[in-house]
This record gives C-alpha cells, sequence and structure tokens, in this order.
C-alpha cells in the first residue's frame, strides 16, 4: 500500500510594516484553544488557586459596594500591573487568563462576553518593591463598571495535573493542528522585521462570539513569537478584541507597535 501525504495548504496572510508598527492579516476564519480534557480528577496549581480567589473576592466585594449583580452583558477589562520586575518576568497573556478565571461565573456571567480586553506592564519606582495589579470591569451596555487593586504578586495561568499518575490531558487535535498551519505558515513568509515591538494588539471577526478572545488569542500567539515579532524580555502591552462578522468576512488582525 503507498502512503499518500497531504499536501499542505499555507494560511493566506498578508503582512506589512511602517513607522507606525507592523500589521498582519490572517485571512481565516478565527480558531480558538479549547481546554484540554481528561477522565481523571485534576490538580490545580494551589498557588494559582489563591491569586483566583483574591481576585474573585476583591472583585465581588467592589461589586456588593456598587450594589450591582454579575456582569452579563459584553465587557471590558482592562489590567494594568505596576512592578520593578522586567518584562521577562512575566507572562502577559497568561496573567490575564488567571484572572479571567477567577472572574468567571462569579463575577462575569461567562468568559465569552469579554469582547475587549488589554493587560498593561508599568515600571514601578525601586522604592515600591510590590507588584500591584489594577482590574476595571466595564459593562459595554449599561456602562456599570468596578475597579479593584491587588497588592500581590501576579500569578499566571497554569495547567492542571491529573491525580493518576497513568492518565494526562487529552488536547484537542484539530486545534494542534491549526497551530502548526498557523505557525509553518508563518515560517513561509520571507519577512524579516526592522525591529521587534512591545505590545501586541489582536482584533477578531468572527460569526460566533461565543469564542473566548483569549482562547482566540492563543492560537496565534506562539507564532508571532516563534517568527522573532514580539518577545517576552520587552512585551509591555497586549490587547485582544473581538468583532461580529459574516462567515464570508471572517478573519484576524494583528497589529504590532512599541511605545
Amino acid at each position: 500500500m503507498t502512503s499518500m501525504t497531504l499536501a499542505f495548504t499555507p494560511i493566506r496572510m498578508e503582512i506589512s510594516e511602517n513607522k507606525a508598527g507592523m500589521i498582519i492579516h490572517v485571512n481565516v476564519s478565527p480558531k480558538a484553544l479549547p481546554r484540554p480534557t481528561t477522565k481523571d480528577k485534576l490538580r490545580q496549581n494551589i498557588t494559582m488557586m489563591h491569586f483566583q480567589q483574591l481576585v474573585m473576592k476583591e472583585a465581588r466585594g467592589a461589586l456588593r459596594a456598587k450594589s450591582l449583580g454579575i456582569f452579563n452583558n459584553d465587557l471590558s477589562i482592562e489590567i494594568e500591573i505596576t512592578s520593578i520586575k522586567s518584562p521577562q518576568y512575566f507572562n502577559l497573556e497568561d496573567v490575564l487568563k488567571a484572572i479571567f478565571d477567577g472572574l468567571n461565573k462569579h463575577v462575569i456571567y461567562d468568559d465569552s462576553l469579554i469582547s475587549h480586553a488589554q493587560i498593561w506592564l508599568n515600571k514601578a519606582p525601586k522604592r515600591y518593591p510590590k507588584t500591584i495589579i489594577k482590574v476595571h470591569i466595564e459593562d459595554l451596555v449599561t456602562r456599570d463598571s468596578i475597579s479593584f487593586t491587588l497588592d500581590l504578586p501576579s500569578i499566571e495561568k497554569r495547567n492542571p495535573v491529573v491525580y493518576n499518575i497513568n492518565a494526562s490531558l487529552n488536547y484537542d487535535l484539530q486545534a494542534a493542528k491549526d497551530i502548526a498551519r498557523t505557525s509553518r505558515s508563518f515560517s513561509l513568509q520571507n519577512f524579516t522585521p526592522v525591529r521587534q515591538y512591545e505590545i501586541c494588539h489582536m482584533l477578531f471577526y468572527t460569526s460566533d462570539l461565543s469564542k473566548d478572545i483569549d482562547n482566540m488569542f492563543f492560537m496565534y500567539i506562539d507564532s508571532i513569537r516563534d517568527k522573532g515579532f514580539l518577545d517576552y524580555s520587552n512585551n509591555i502591552g497586549i490587547g485582544m478584541y473581538k468583532r461580529h462578522a459574516d462567515k464570508d468576512n471572517e478573519r484576524t488582525i494583528i497589529n504590532l507597535v512599541s511605545k
């Protein structure tokens, strides 16, 4: 029997760069990274769970102070980290993910309501050694909002592990294929940036607004980093946004800029 190798079809993308920054058009429907699954019991990282409990506690206190219920409309979330630590000590998308999970179901009805999210890292004066995290949540329909502050080190989202040593987490095979296709499509681009950028924004046009913006972001960010467009050592800002589009107009626009 003769084995057949399926032909690789690159993703259609356009990359341009000017003084303002770099724009990448990814001309396919945005995909979202599913959570890994297992039939076994999971053990979460205790430090991360403690951080998420603190996020929930502070956010629920801010809701009560304004006599507000759980947010259930389209939302904007902005996070500002002030720290003496350099950007290489942070993985901004994972910090944002951990905060989302702390809010989910307890402060916001569902992650899919978040259509606008940003996270920024500011350099603190040396006389303020603690890491300060400020979170602002706004209902984009009613304009109700809350703000709260966490005075503790930021904790990134960490994948759970299974209790049973013989068990494993099962990752979505189609998502893995989509990520590999994206990465290879980027590698085929004969394009070298004139500099590395500090800030990454991703805008997702999708017909399925139930997709979480952070899970769509994770489908592309590793390819952006692997290509050398964005590095942890100078990444001070991330933005992610979603907008409704007809199926024929679904796409992702990635904007890389410097401060």
